[in-house]
């Protein structure tokens, strides 16, 4: 049925059953809403609530920001990797993640302590033979005995009680903490720069499908400013450098085609593109005017720059011969 792709499997709730096959070229969305991928109809869910997306060979969980929260392994998380076997839930629905081509061994699937929604998933143990009830006793009377032989041992004596006093008196601050065992009122003080982060994040995510690369470039800089680790933002910030560069190369070809043609308007046009895009690339302040420093500083950018000011003077004195 998944032809072997990673895929998501319902473990209870509504949907209990069903399978969704991961795309790799695409993000799966999760919401109360009908644009979603995953229509999850719980007042629990956010309108949208969650998305798994892949990057280098790796699907991540990420969290948009919900009141409820999303979980992977009964524990909230914000943007997480998946690995095969994780136990993910969004209200009241329970995933497990399957990844046929993963050699890790898959995580448990519910504590019995939980506060999640838990469903058995494993079939009914085998009966135990009823010749063998007397010697199950005898064995559980000897392991009780043992058990109480070693609590007794391991009680400490007064002086030791007193010695560490002290140290039982020490807070949980001063030892180290693991970010995701935190209480929540610790966690959302230590995810507050990732919120921010993320919604800069977002914006940029919007403005680089809608090709608007240099604002994309300045959310996904200003994300990583407030959170250095987000790795997508870090991902994107180079996917819009490389755009840019590619549009660059596009812009400059098409303006030399225009101005070889005597089409020096729309030459002009795709020139001043060419010049907008590398604003943050632009050589330093004089090199268009020194030649000698255009040879000892050769830099594709700084070319394409700096021909791109000249082709356009050029270009607007045809113009003006011609009578525009």
């Amino acid at each position: 049925m998944n032809d072997f792709k990673p895929f998501l499997e319902v473990l209870s709730g509504p949907q209990k059953g069903k399978q969704y096959v991961l795309p790799e070229e695409d993000t799966l969305h999760f919401g109360r809403s009908h644009d979603n991928d995953v229509i999850l109809d719980d007042k629990r869910v956010s309108r949208h609530h969650a998305q798994i997306t892949f990057e280098e060979g790796t699907y991540y969980l990420i969290d948009l920001e919900t009141s409820n929260g999303t979980f992977i392994n009964q524990k909230k998380i914000l943007n997480q990797k998946l690995s095969s076997g994780d136990i993910l839930q969004i209200g009241k629905t329970v995933f497990r993640f399957i990844n046929p081509h993963s050699t890790s061994k898959k995580v448990s699937l519910f504590q019995s302590s939980s506060n999640l929604q838990q469903e058995r998933i494993s079939s009914e143990l085998p009966k135990t033979q009823s010749s063998s009830t007397f010697r199950m006793l005898l064995y559980g009377f000897g392991g009780i005995l043992l058990l109480l032989t070693v609590f007794v041992l391991m009680q400490p004596t007064p002086e030791q009680k007193i010695a560490k006093a002290p140290e039982d008196r020490k807070t949980a601050a001063e030892e180290p903490i693991d970010v995701q065992e935190l209480p929540k009122i610790e966690t959302e003080k230590y995810a507050l720069n990732y919120e921010k982060a993320n919604l800069f994040y977002q914006s940029g995510y919007r403005e680089y499908h809608a090709e608007n690369y240099l604002r994309a470039l300045d959310d996904f800089s200003s994300a990583l400013e407030l959170y250095p680790d987000h790795h997508k933002a870090k991902l994107y910030l180079e996917k819009t450098q490389s755009a840019i560069t590619q549009a660059v190369t596009e812009h400059y070809k098409s303006a030399m085609n225009y101005f070889d043609g005597g089409q020096y308007e729309r030459a002009i046009y795709h020139f001043q593109q060419v010049i907008s895009l590398l604003k943050n690339r632009q050589p330093p302040q004089g090199y268009c005017q020194v030649s000698q420093e255009r040879q000892l500083l050769h830099n594709e950018d700084f070319e394409k720059y700096c021909d791109s000011l000249l082709k356009i003077e050029q270009a607007q004195t045809q113009l003006s011969k011609q009578g525009f």
